[in-house]
């Protein structure tokens, strides 16, 4: 920025004028993600905030159940175990001890389509905290004594887990052409499961090309580049990326046999419903499905809230999302309700979905601007929220999710008719499964024949 000079210096009024100017366009451009692709295929996404006191970094893996097999089932969630026993040259007590030094923990996840390791500091700490991160890449092995001790400890997790609903739901949502497992594999699998296999997976998780850093907070241009010279000299162990994702088994193809019903075991609960619709996105543009999701059940204004709990006051509770692995999303809606009230609802659910997919409300959309733009804003107060952003956008094959600034023009530009467009493209039929655990006892219509009457809706 250059500033006329008359010789005689700078007129006060026109320094703070300059200021104002300056932290207005850091505040316009703060939400903006630099993203670098290293020669090396590693992506690092850099997204700076000065006004936070905290730096976090986020380590995103690509791989999962959708990525094993009926051999290697729960290997992914093993490797994020082991990472604890030590990374590189660092033992347990000596990972503790840098940690420590961060005065942080480590988090570590394991979802469906990557393994996830955060840590969240202070700036001072940035040089640390990457070193820390590069050891992952290291070529040094766990040892024949440490994984047994943690495949032991992973079989105390299986024993002591319990399949519910939810996790039945989502796992035939995971199914693939290998199959579908549980995200910590079966007792069966883990114990079967070689030195050997665990090295080799080791080796292609813990490789630049599959694999993102986020940086996110109160880092500088130089910390920056810092991380891209240290890890562009990171090397490979194969020539192509290990992991692509296949598609869902039966993504926009569902049908009544893609329908799930479960008998309850408990005669005191209430029925279970889980509504899901698979989101084509080379039809449906990410943020409009969003819109669609927060107009659907997706806040305490949305149509499904309002009505069926507000209003009619069926179920305590009804929330909707977007359920993402890896590069597939589904809106997903779900609530509990008492038994006798299930075909009642499911009734109702199904006839404001029917309304949606015929006309939105240009005033809606107001609405969820406003939600979104205070959203936004929010998010960018918080590194972890930052960071997840920006990760899962890397998970998912496309960046550009967590570029708020174009989110926000986007939806600026985005008309009543193209929400409409894109409700009538998610609520089909053929996107469609519905999932229903119950007591039989109580509930005792033929769901199959309801299921079908209510496809006919969409």
């Amino acid at each position: 920025m250059r500033v006329p000079d008359d010789g005689r210096g700078l007129h006060p009024s026109s320094f703070w004028a300059i200021i104002e100017a300056i932290y207005k366009w850091e505040l316009i451009h703060m939400s903006a993600v630099r993203e670098h692709v290293l020669s090396n295929g590693m992506t690092i996404l850099c997204w700076h905030n000065p006004y936070l006191h905290g730096v976090e970094m986020g380590l995103y893996l690509r791989a999962g159940t959708i990525y094993e097999t009926e051999e290697t089932q729960g290997i992914s969630h093993l490797l994020e175990h082991l990472c604890f026993r030590g990374v590189g040259d660092l033992n347990h007590e000596s990972l503790q001890r840098t940690l420590n030094r961060f005065g942080a923990d480590m988090e570590g996840m394991t979802t469906a389509e990557a393994i996830v390791f955060r840590l969240t500091s202070l700036p001072r700490y940035f040089d640390g905290m990457l070193e820390l991160f590069t050891k992952f890449f290291a070529p040094n092995f766990w040892s024949p004594e440490d994984i047994e001790k943690e495949k032991e400890i992973v079989l105390r997790q299986i024993e002591q887990a319990e399949e519910d609903f939810d996790e039945m739901v989502d796992r035939a949502w995971r199914e693939t052409p290998a199959g579908v497992f549980p995200r910590m594999g079966s007792a069966e699998a883990i114990a079967k499961l070689d030195n050997e296999t665990i090295w080799n997976w080791q080796r292609l998780v813990f490789q630049p090309q599959n694999a993102c850093l986020v940086l996110t907070g109160n880092f500088s241009i130089g910390m920056e580049e810092t991380a891209i010279e240290v890890l562009a000299g990171l090397e490979n162990y194969t020539s192509e990326p290990p992991f692509a994702q296949h598609i869902p088994l039966g993504f926009c193809m569902r049908d009544a046999e893609s329908d799930l019903i479960v008998d309850s075991a408990d005669p005191d609960s209430q029925a279970q419903v889980h509504i899901a619709f698979d989101i084509d996105e080379d039809n449906v543009f990410p943020l409009a499905a969003r819109i669609v999701d927060a107009i659907t059940a997706g806040n305490d204004d949305s149509i499904l809230f309002q009505t069926l709990r507000e209003e009619e006051a069926l179920v305590a509770e009804i929330e909707s999302y977007i359920q993402e692995m890896g590069q597939f999303h589904r809106l997903v809606i779900r609530y509990d309700v008492r038994q006798e009230k299930l075909v009642e609802s499911l009734r109702k659910v199904f006839k404001y979905l029917h309304r949606l997919s015929v006309y939105v409300r240009p005033i809606r959309l107001e609405q969820v601007r406003s939600h979104f733009t205070v959203g936004h804003a929010l998010t960018q107060d918080n590194i972890s929220e930052m960071n997840e952003l920006a990760g899962w956008a890397w998970v998912a094959g496309d960046a550009s999710r967590a570029d708020l600034d174009a989110q926000a023009a986007q939806l600026n530009d985005l008309s009543p008719e193209e929400l409409l467009d894109a409700a009538q493209t998610i609520f089909r039929p053929e996107n469609l499964v519905i999932s229903v655990e119950r007591d039989p006892e109580i509930v005792q219509e033929n769901l199959d024949e309801l299921f079908l009457e209510l496809r006919g809706l969409l």
